[in-house]
């Protein structure tokens, strides 16, 4: 059986994510901080563990505050320890602030950098030595393609989320011919989650988290190398899958929601170029 780590599975999209790799033979860590539930925050570690092992499956619950390295070192060796190995991780944990550079004061640009850049970071040093050791393992950080227009409004916080992008990109020449790969995921349009419920989003406009964890898992279970280094879209990565019915991830059956995400990013391949100008770097 294979087995995986996901940081952030407490709900929304992180708990779809574990619950589809146990409907596909996955033994998961369910890691996040949320171990009571709240009205103000609904969902905790222990409720998503509850779910799969009703339905037959193998999770353990992991308390795990992503601004503590400790923490996430803990939870990939309590993984590795109790399913022996460890074939997946994937970091959803995330703090959100959509603000301009003058609205985000110092403590709240810290804590985007400490929960999102800085605790990917932590994860992937940790996971990335099994990885190595047995030639084998995924990571999947939750980060967007680069491109500017997802700066305007939130530079602070576009900071961080690209930052685990550019991680993303720079890890994966670390990691050619090793058997591991890293890859970036995002969503193409509003996913709902419990936030969206409580700004009152409307169904018209979301998806349903299972169009993303569909994409984890197709991630997951690549077995070349062709994704290493990639910032992926959900439905453009389901779509070169085969999958062209979106319909079934509709939160109004009705209507298709809108891409928040552009079809077409800006190439960030330079290295030809660069090669022909500055040819001795």
């Amino acid at each position: 059986m294979k087995s995986a780590l996901v940081i952030g599975a407490s709900r929304g999209i992180g708990r779809q994510v574990a619950i589809t790799l146990s409907r596909n033979g996955y033994s998961v860590g369910v890691a996040a901080k949320t171990e009571v539930s709240q009205d103000s925050l609904p969902g905790t570690i222990h409720d998503v563990v509850s779910d799969i092992t009703k339905e037959g499956g193998f999770a353990i619950p992991i308390k795990c505050n992503a601004r503590k390295s400790t923490d996430i070192e803990d939870a990939v060796k309590k993984c590795i320890k109790i399913f022996g190995k460890l074939d997946l991780a994937v970091y959803n944990a995330g703090a959100i602030l959509w603000k301009p550079v003058m609205e985000t004061p110092l403590p709240r640009f810290d804590l985007l950098h400490e929960v999102n850049v800085r605790g990917a970071y932590v994860m992937v040093q940790h996971a990335l030595p099994h990885f190595l050791e047995r030639k084998s393992g995924r990571i999947i950080l939750v980060s967007p393609p680069i491109y500017k227009r997802f700066f305007k409004g939130k530079t602070p916080y576009s900071i961080s989320k690209v930052g685990m992008t550019v991680l993303t990109h720079g890890l994966a020449n670390e990691l050619k011919d090793t058997g591991v790969s890293i890859s970036s995921l995002w969503p193409a349009t509003a996913i709902k989650a419990f936030v969206t419920d409580k700004l009152g989003t409307p169904p018209s406009v979301m998806r349903t988290p299972d169009v993303f964890s569909d994409a984890v898992l197709g991630i997951a279970e690549e077995k070349s190398d062709k994704l290493n280094g990639l910032a992926l879209i959900d439905e453009d990565y389901l779509r070169t899958t085969g999958i062209s019915d979106f319909s079934k991830y509709r939160c109004d059956p009705d209507v298709e929601p809108p891409r928040m995400m552009p079809r077409k990013f800006p190439d960030l391949s330079v290295e030809e170029e660069n090669e022909k100008v500055f040819p001795k770097l």
